[in-house]
């Protein structure tokens, strides 16, 4: 148990990657662990597309495009961080291969909320084994995530959503652990019948 919490406390949000090629068995079993994911009724709803080169490079460009309009204006992101973010919507960092995760939309609000939910989970597993595969990650969810020309590019049909792109690669950054609000879980967790 001790090493799964050290593999989750290890994981970061990579946004720098080595120019290397990841290889097709360390990417396979990334997928592996992700398709372990938890899932209500055992339904594993989600689908997994594995790009690189041009679908990459496409699926960045279309963040980069709202991004050249949006970074700069956001209020909230100091000035002295845009352009280091503008250089980072331009290609994810130089990931080279982008995991996104998918789930079908049935039309039932419960279902598709169930859905996402386990995608997600699907989504921690995967940058979980990435870790303890000497992999970066990170979740990219937002604009790209809902554009339609992202679905495009990956040929999604109008039934499939994307729960997150996860661009993937040997990390060339070493980012400090952020700081967990309530690390103590004083304020967090709510105790009943103990």
């Amino acid at each position: 148990m001790e090493e799964v919490l050290k593999v989750i406390k290890e994981r970061r949000s990579i946004r720098k990657y080595k120019d290397k090629d990841v290889a097709k068995n360390k990417i396979q079993k990334v997928l592996e662990g992700a398709n372990w994911a938890p899932s209500n009724g055992n339904s594993q709803p989600w689908d997994f597309i594995v790009a690189k080169g041009e679908y990459v490079d496409k699926v960045c460009n279309v963040f980069y495009e709202w991004a050249k309009s949006y970074i700069p204006n956001a209020p909230y992101i100091p000035e002295e961080k845009k352009p280091l973010m503008l250089e980072y919507a331009k290609n994810f960092g130089g990931a080279p291969v982008h995991i996104t995760v998918t789930y079908r939309s049935s039309g039932d609000e419960i279902k598709d909320e169930e859905a996402l939910m386990a995608a997600s989970a699907a989504i921690q597993n995967l940058t979980l084994v990435a870790t303890e595969e000497g992999l970066g990650t990170v979740w990219i969810a937002g604009h790209v995530a809902h554009a339609e020309k992202t679905k495009e590019i990956l040929g999604l049909d109008d039934n499939q959503k994307i729960a997150g792109i996860i661009p993937i690669g040997y990390p060339d950054i070493n980012p400090p652990a952020p700081p967990r609000e309530d690390p103590d879980l004083n304020k967090k967790v709510t105790w009943l019948g103990f």
